[in-house]
């Protein structure tokens, strides 16, 4: 391997020299691509170049992901006001805006400076393509001035912000008094004036769609969108407000507005709820007047959804050309295994002929508790013998499962344990920030 020849006085300000030329002869998207294999703390010491500075302002600042780091976001966004040309490397942002609720961190754990102007900031942020807002919910009435923001840009990725992914049936309360109860029959109760606001989220939602022709795909998780607000988007959406929607991600009766007029539709992710006959009949109805071809599902269930458990052959045969599946089986306790969803879920995937890559997930809402996520070998044979173009499999335990020829066996293939999956968010998980009060961490759970 070829190595620099550096002098002390060139070290700093003089490009880099190979014995083969200048290391500055790459193309810069070779340098970035370079950049992004490395970690933020060691792009910062390659930043004391000033020739490598620019790419690797652009490596830093092209794609930032702060999912629940609200003292992270404040400080990005007052570099935003400080230096505008970062905004503008900006491309793919997920951020947290949950600190501007007033009241919800004590004061001693916000940040002693002068908060930053969170609109005024995303302002500057031209070029975002990507927009992920948690903590905020900008489809309440007082928050116009966000939505025209967003009426703005030019996304190809939208998620609307997501005060809490429910993990149980239980009452969740919210930051300014907001109630959340899953109904299908009412509205959430909202802190403000709901009655006076014309049109409801259902209408706010459907405007920002219409800003955004180029958006592919957009999530949906707030559980505040129920009842009512579902009703209307299902009676509203046209197949003009959403063009080139390729992915959604949102309740059952959200989703169930965008099956019937998305023609580019290919990936679909149904959040938690609760399974019946009647909401089962009701998408049926939808994903077969939408006569398209979804090839990526994926679902998340509690494990004492005994309805969906019991028809989960049925759920799948609604969307029989997928190719991956995914399912998610939420808040499970020690006294069901990991191996019996597992199984039930291998025993349905036989109305799928074109599956090729199956993913089962448990969550647990007590990370300590004794739960067993081994699978039988057994039921990974099953898998491949239930749908013969399988390629993959990633079990309860996060290992990944390939097939391989092999005449010796019965089956005429045997199951090969690649290894286990990386988690890709566990760095950013381990980083401190503010910690939610506790009054309203047990609400939330």
């Amino acid at each position: 391997m070829q190595t620099a020849k550096l002098r002390p006085e060139q070290a700093v300000d003089q490009p880099v020299q190979f014995q083969s030329g200048s290391f500055f002869g790459l193309p810069n998207e070779l340098l970035l691509r370079i950049i992004s294999f490395l970690s933020p703390g060691s792009i910062r010491n390659l930043m004391v170049n000033r020739y490598l500075r620019p790419v690797c302002e652009q490596g830093l600042y092209e794609s930032i992901s702060l999912p629940g780091h609200p003292r992270r976001s404040i400080r990005l966004l007052e570099t935003f006001l400080l230096r505008a040309d970062l905004a503008l490397l900006v491309r793919h942002l997920e951020i947290d805006l949950s600190w501007q609720y007033l009241g919800q961190f004590p004061q001693s754990q916000v940040p002693s400076v002068i908060q930053p102007n969170a609109l005024e900031a995303l302002l500057l942020a031209k070029n975002i393509q990507s927009l992920s807002i948690g903590g905020y919910a900008i489809c309440e009435p007082e928050k116009a001035e966000f939505r025209e923001a967003i009426f703005k840009m030019k996304l190809i990725r939208l998620e609307l912000p997501m005060m809490l992914d429910p993990e149980s049936d239980e009452e969740c309360t919210y930051p300014g008094g907001f109630v959340f109860e899953e109904s299908d029959d009412e509205e959430p109760a909202w802190s403000g004036d709901q009655d006076t606001w014309d049109g409801g989220p259902g209408n706010e939602i459907r405007k920002l769609l219409q800003a955004q022709p180029l958006l592919e795909e957009f999530k949906l998780s707030d559980p505040e969108v129920l009842g009512t607000t579902a009703k209307w988007l299902q009676a509203n959406i046209l197949a003009s407000d959403v063009p080139s929607l390729k992915y959604v991600q949102a309740a059952p009766e959200v989703a169930m507005a965008f099956l019937r007029v998305a023609p580019r539709l290919e990936s679909l992710n149904l959040m938690l709820r609760r399974w019946d006959k009647t909401r089962f009949s009701q998408m049926k109805t939808y994903s077969a007047a939408a006569n398209l071809s979804i090839r990526h599902f994926a679902i998340r269930v509690s494990y004492s959804d005994k309805w969906f458990w019991d028809n989960l052959t049925a759920v799948l045969s609604l969307f029989p050309d997928t190719q991956d599946l995914s399912v998610t089986v939420n808040s499970l306790t020690a006294d069901k295994t990991a191996k019996y969803f597992f199984a039930k879920v291998v025993d349905s995937i036989y109305v799928l002929p074109s599956l090729r890559n199956v993913d089962v997930t448990c969550e647990t809402l007590h990370p300590q508790a004794p739960i067993i996520l081994e699978v039988d070998m057994q039921s990974l044979i099953d898998s491949k013998t239930a749908c013969p173009m399988l390629e993959t499999v990633v079990d309860p335990k996060r290992r990944l499962w390939t097939f391989r020829p092999d005449r010796q066996v019965s089956t005429g293939f045997a199951v090969h344990l690649v290894g286990p999956l990386m988690d890709e968010c566990s760095n950013l998980r381990a980083l401190k920030d503010l910690p939610a009060p506790k009054e309203l961490a047990r609400n939330w759970r």
